[in-house]
């Protein structure tokens, strides 16, 4: 709305130039120009200013019931496209790999909901090949992927780090894992299963046994239990590490991945589907 006469407005209303500069943060003197541009613009004069009377002119009259018209008419826009933007209905179909899913999303999922409460959010997790595959089938608007997909119809972008870590019991040691020891480890498909293969490859360690669970609670709780050892995300098992009951056996940040997005190219055109990751941009 123009600046003159949302001044104007609050001239009028508050019966004085002083307190409508207070209001608005500027000065008299700003206030008096404003005014007089009104003035020069319309060719007449708005108020009769005698002593301590504040008299609207007939014109000043008119063009106060104008300007509070068009005050309501820019506050009705503001409300109108506040309303598209947020107040959105429908559907979002979100494809998460079982540490995103798990233990990534739901502080995010929470947030989102009380932003947009109308939009029935439904989440299927399972390892990362088995997301991309419902992406490429379109049976979820997006994928949230922490492994590696070579699929030439998809577009993959990270959008967040995560730490991992070599885990076992307190009781372990480093040597006993160079030596030979017993890994858990997710199943093949798996984005941490894959992360997993690398280190030990990159490492050249021996697997005396390799334990498998196709969930990041059965591999957390088996490492618990001291069968062995695992790489796993950090916030999968922070508390565990915070409270003593396991260690890690690599320096903090050593061993970073990237979460990733996947959506397909073919993908329509979907409004929640964007505002959900513009969102997820600015929660990051």
């Amino acid at each position: 709305m123009d600046e003159a006469l949302r001044t104007y407005i609050r001239v009028v209303e508050l019966q004085s130039f002083t307190k409508a500069a207070q209001e608005l943060h500027i000065s008299q003197p700003a206030v008096s120009l404003q005014l007089k541009k009104l003035e020069e613009t319309y060719d007449t004069e708005l108020i009769y200013r005698q002593a301590k009377k504040f008299i609207l002119t007939d014109t000043g009259e008119m063009l106060y019931h104008r300007a509070k018209q068009l005050e309501g008419l820019y506050k009705q826009v503001e409300e109108e496209i506040s309303l598209y933007h947020h107040h959105l209905k429908g559907r979002l179909r979100i494809g998460a790999s079982f540490t995103i899913g798990e233990y990534y999303l739901p502080t995010l999922i929470a947030k989102f909901h009380a932003l947009y409460p109308d939009i029935t959010i439904e989440i299927i997790i399972e390892n990362t090949a088995k997301i991309a595959d419902k992406v490429e089938m379109l049976q979820v608007d997006i994928g949230l992927i922490e492994g590696q997909v070579n699929k030439k119809e998809m577009e993959i972008s990270a959008f967040s780090d995560d730490e991992m870590c070599i885990v076992g019991r307190a009781n372990g040691s480093l040597t006993e894992i160079k030596q030979g020891a017993t890994w858990i480890a997710r199943e093949e498909g798996s984005g941490t299963r894959e992360y997993l293969d690398h280190v030990l490859s990159t490492n050249g360690w021996n697997v005396v046994e390799r334990v498998v669970a196709w969930s990041n609670m059965a591999v957390k709780q088996m490492v618990l239990e001291g069968m062995g050892y695992t790489i796993i995300s950090r916030c999968v098992v922070k508390h565990e590490i915070a409270e003593g009951k396991l260690r890690t056996f690599n320096e903090a940040g050593s061993l970073m991945r990237k979460f990733s997005l996947l959506q397909n190219k073919q993908k329509l055109e979907n409004r929640i589907a964007e505002t959900f990751l513009t969102f997820l941009k600015e929660n990051q």
